[in-house]
């Protein structure tokens, strides 16, 4: 199902409908702008019905709120004041491609939060928020953090540790430059006697950082052309990186993004909310960096390893 490398997007993406007897049209274009293609991947609707607290932390002013689900979200608002809506846009791609790979990130959903929710909330009133799909990403109870001004504990016992090779060539694929401390989760096993580790908070990849090492979050076309880098080592990566019993490790889960076919990275760009503002020519972008992100992987992976 894959195109050679070597093709163009838009030969990718001739090739993929010809193959499925899909109109090119139908993967980034949207005659419909009131529905989009959103319903390709949720098809199951919930509603808020309470909102909870603001989050502590979070420079995209998080918020908790119960759903009619049962169930109690971390949503970032589309429109938030610091990292705007292009990091919900990662948020959603990067989970997406995440579970492809079977990798640990919490259940997420795209939600609708609408206007008399927004407005019968002081918190959500104030920060000016606005109606329309948000991500939501399920809470994990009970869970603790990784202590950010002290070191790892050697002792700590990760159940799911076959996984955490995955983690640094995923973010190698995504380009993920906040992969820190904070933004992994441990929740006890007691059964097991360890924890099950979750990466959390996808909403700075494909992203870079300024020449005053400021990062963003807001991607476009041209500054993808520049993407990937190599990752940078950093002491969660070192311990992640102890995890694994030699190279092989982490060059299964580069097989595993190789072999997965483009015409399911089209789908998930494709399913990107219409009111998050990604025109068809960033998403073609996207698909393109995934496409040479791909391939330039081993190449990457290999490059980590010899100086990590």
């Amino acid at each position: 199902m894959r195109p050679d490398q070597g093709s163009s997007c838009s030969s990718a993406l001739n090739y993929i409908c010809r193959e499925t007897s899909w109109n090119i049209q139908s993967f980034f274009y949207f005659p419909n702008e009131d529905k989009g293609r959103t319903d390709l991947m949720h098809p199951k609707r919930i509603r808020p019905v309470q909102h909870i607290r603001a989050m502590p932390r979070g420079s995209s002013r998080p918020q908790k709120i119960l759903f009619s689900d049962g169930r109690q979200y971390i949503v970032k608002f589309k429109n938030n004041a610091r990292q705007g809506t292009r990091a919900l846009v990662n948020e959603y791609v990067a989970g997406q491609l995440a579970q492809l790979l079977s990798l640990p990130v919490p259940r997420f959903k795209v939600v609708d939060i609408p206007k008399t929710f927004i407005q019968s909330n002081k918190i959500l009133s104030q920060y000016a928020f606005t109606p329309g799909h948000q991500f939501a990403s399920e809470v994990i109870h009970p869970c603790e953090q990784l202590p950010e001004t002290r070191p790892i504990p050697k002792e700590l016992n990760i159940v799911n540790r076959s996984q955490c090779p995955g983690i640094v060539v995923f973010d190698q694929w995504i380009h993920n430059i906040d992969r820190l401390k904070r933004n992994v989760l441990l929740q006890p096993q007691p059964r097991k006697g360890g924890y099950k580790l979750y990466i959390i908070d996808h909403g700075h990849s494909f992203s870079f950082e300024t020449p005053s090492h400021k990062r963003r979050c807001s991607w476009t076309p041209y500054t993808l052309k520049f993407l990937p880098q190599k990752i940078k080592p950093n002491s969660l990566y070192n311990w992640i990186a102890r995890h694994a019993r030699n190279s092989d490790d982490f060059f299964k889960f580069v097989d595993h993004i190789q072999r997965i076919p483009d015409e399911r990275i089209c789908q998930i760009i494709a399913s990107i909310p219409h009111d998050w503002n990604v025109s068809r020519g960033e998403r073609t972008a996207l698909f393109t960096y995934l496409q040479r992100a791909k391939k330039r992987l081993p190449r990457l992976i290999a490059r980590y390893l010899r100086k990590s």
